[in-house]
């Protein structure tokens, strides 16, 4: 992975997140969408919903999913121009499938900011949570190398 600095982050584990109405909630809650986790960029938060601590895997993916939402803040504008030219050909070329949930849930016909987003925190997840295999790695082989790559020439890190 490569080298993180800043600022410490804290991270809480909290029961029953939910998010609601652009808040996050916790515990038992009539409305809202579950979801995993969340990051607070400005707080240097993340919170990761208990039922997390019980899959390994699905903690060290969207952990580090979550880290690299700090990443995706710092990296310059001239970086995420080059991920999202990226994607766009993927898109251009109809590649089907993502690496993440967060990424697949947000993938449409245009690459919106957001899918742009969470699609470079999932690909970092892929490539450094220590997770071989996810029924949301559904990416081809050839795009998933072409994003190894891109994160190879961008962090210079050794990756899997």
């Amino acid at each position: 992975m490569p080298a993180l600095v800043g600022d410490p982050v804290s991270i809480k584990i909290l029961p029953g997140l939910i998010a609601h109405r652009g808040k996050l909630l916790s515990g038992s809650h009539d409305r809202g969408v579950p979801v995993h986790a969340a990051t607070f960029i400005r707080r240097r938060e993340i919170i990761l919903e208990t039922q997390l601590t019980r899959k390994p895997s699905d903690l060290r993916l969207i952990a580090v999913h979550e880290i690299f939402h700090f990443a995706w803040a710092r990296l310059g504008n001239s970086a995420r121009r080059s991920w999202a030219a990226l994607l766009e050909a993927e898109s251009a070329a109809r590649a089907r499938g993502e690496l993440g949930e967060s990424s697949s849930v947000k993938k449409s016909p245009a690459c919106t900011r957001d899918y742009v987003c969470e699609s470079f925190c999932d690909t970092a997840a892929w490539l450094y949570a220590g997770v071989r295999r996810s029924r949301h790695f559904t990416l081809a082989e050839r795009w998933s190398d072409r994003r190894r790559a891109w994160f190879k020439d961008t962090f210079g890190a050794t990756l899997k």
